[in-house]
């Protein structure tokens, strides 16, 4: 799994978003930058599934998460 950290402007915390593969997360990680560098402000929609531990059984997460492309002033790509 690989992570992929936010810095957002004006905020104290990173938003995150997990990959399976290397090529998922190289991909999204240069898309991110693109968009951070096109004069065109972008929403961007980002998803996040991950198998989490229940009390009975395993059950998959979905995360979403919306940001505009402006607000980005920092990207981190780290295996976890």
């Amino acid at each position: 799994m690989l992570k992929i950290d936010l810095l957002l402007r004006n905020s104290n915390f990173t938003l995150s978003v997990l990959r399976k593969s290397e090529e998922e997360a190289n991909a999204l990680f240069e898309k991110l930058m693109a968009a951070m560098n096109a004069e065109k402000i972008q929403l961007l929609k980002l998803t996040c599934v991950r198998l989490c531990r229940m009390p009975e059984a395993y059950r998959h997460t979905k995360t979403k998460i919306a940001i505009l492309s402006n607000e980005i002033i920092a990207i981190n790509l780290t295996e976890n």
